[in-house]
């Protein structure tokens, strides 16, 4: 009779993990003896006071990693309690693969802190690169792993790094419930060619580029600490991560024809950052004259950190980095939402926010998952590309 019981398929599952790849193990600092994949509850009480205590730990980084304590306070347990409300009746998938970017390396933990809020196992492939803000949360992660009161949480866990190996990404694929493929194109379509579980589902993460739209006459009237706090708040979205986030404005849209001093006026303040960057300066003169060669009629306008390209043949840049930015003018909202974008994120500096929210959902022409106020166009959300990731991260048990 054992055979008819399906738990025994759970320990056989987490005894093929004692023979697992070799791979360089980050967090926990441990190997695959004690990994399990049998998932949780979701939003199990185990959970709810891990994440409210690493929400608590993160958030006393303060100016030594924002990025970290932004993310503990993204976790605090009132914001919690209304998913939990909302994903009602839904129950993990199982162990979860993911495969994520280098460009910004704090998606790593938002990918793996949402399976596990649903309860799932995962295995977290981080890049090769050592980036600063990805290993002072590694370092607290693995404080608290090494707590006996989250064994549960650390043994569904494991932080790995692993040269590209095609055989250790097949393993991973043929044993998980899902992957996710957090990268560029070409990354998904190699990772694609490497086959599933039957059982398995597969959410990816394309490129995509993001915009803004500025309402000229809005931006002329605003006061003096109005115009400091949108300018700071801008220059986060456009200038962090050297714009090759997915959520990085890239595309600069004007309503309303605006007055050269305030074009300039704003553009450069925005983009100050990158002004005096030797660097970003080889990088931008690369990019710019690439897009110009791409698109003949490409108008090219030199500023202080940026180089700006209007009357592009298509709505986007081919090359962006270093303050490549395209420019368009409309004198309309109806005249922005008649073209064709298809955007991640589109950052609105304007009044009347809801207006332009209810107008992206009845235009046909355009694709905007996301829209922003300034200074979130980075801020992670549950909701991503138009995926609700933690409803992809489960599944739905049906009542009759």
């Amino acid at each position: 009779m054992q055979r008819h019981f399906p738990v025994i398929q759970s320990d056989v599952e987490d005894a093929l993990w004692q023979q697992g790849p070799k791979v360089d193990f980050v967090a926990p600092v441990s190997d695959w003896e004690r990994f399990v994949t049998r998932p949780l509850p979701s939003f199990a009480p185990i959970i709810r006071d891990f994440v409210a205590v690493l929400s608590a730990r993160l958030q006393k980084e303060g100016r030594e990693n924002p990025d970290l304590a932004a993310f503990g306070f993204w976790l605090r347990p009132r914001q919690l309690e209304g998913q939990s409300n909302r994903i009602a009746g839904r129950a993990p998938l199982g162990m979860v693969f993911h495969l994520v970017p280098s460009n910004v390396p704090t998606v790593a933990f938002y990918s793996w802190i949402m399976a596990l809020l649903m309860g799932n196992a995962s295995v977290v492939r981080l890049s090769s690169r050592i980036d600063p803000v990805q290993q002072a949360m590694l370092a607290i992660l693995n404080e608290l792993f090494s707590l006996q009161e989250w064994q549960e949480i650390a043994s569904r866990t494991r932080f790995i790094r692993y040269d590209h190996d095609e055989h250790v990404t097949a393993w991973f694929s043929r044993h998980c419930r899902l992957r996710i493929v957090w990268g560029g194109d070409e990354t998904i379509r190699g990772v694609r060619a490497i086959p599933l579980s039957p059982r398995a589902q597969e959410v990816v993460f394309p490129d995509r580029r993001s915009m803004a739209v500025f309402d000229s006459q809005w931006l002329a009237c605003l006061d003096a600490a109005k115009w400091l706090q949108t300018v700071a708040a801008l220059q986060q979205d456009f200038t962090r991560f050297n714009q090759q986030a997915c959520a990085s404005p890239t595309t600069i849209c004007w309503l309303g024809n605006p007055d050269s001093t305030l074009r300039r006026r704003l553009i450069e303040a925005i983009f100050a950052p990158f002004a005096e960057d030797a660097a970003m300066k080889m990088e931008r003169f690369i990019k710019s004259q690439q897009n110009v060669a791409d698109d003949g009629g490409a108008e090219l306008d030199v500023f202080a950190g940026v180089s700006l390209l209007s009357s592009t043949k298509s709505l986007g840049l081919k090359h962006v980095g270093g303050g490549t930015v395209a420019e368009f003018v409309a004198d309309t909202l109806e005249d922005v939402l008649v073209q064709p974008w298809d955007m991640q994120t589109c950052v609105w500096a304007g009044p009347d926010k809801m207006r332009f929210e209810r107008a992206i959902l009845v235009s046909p022409a355009c694709r905007i998952d996301r829209l922003a106020s300034p200074g979130q166009a980075l801020a992670f959300e549950w909701f991503w590309d138009g995926i609700d990731m933690l409803v992809a991260l489960s599944r739905l048990v049906a009542r009759f």
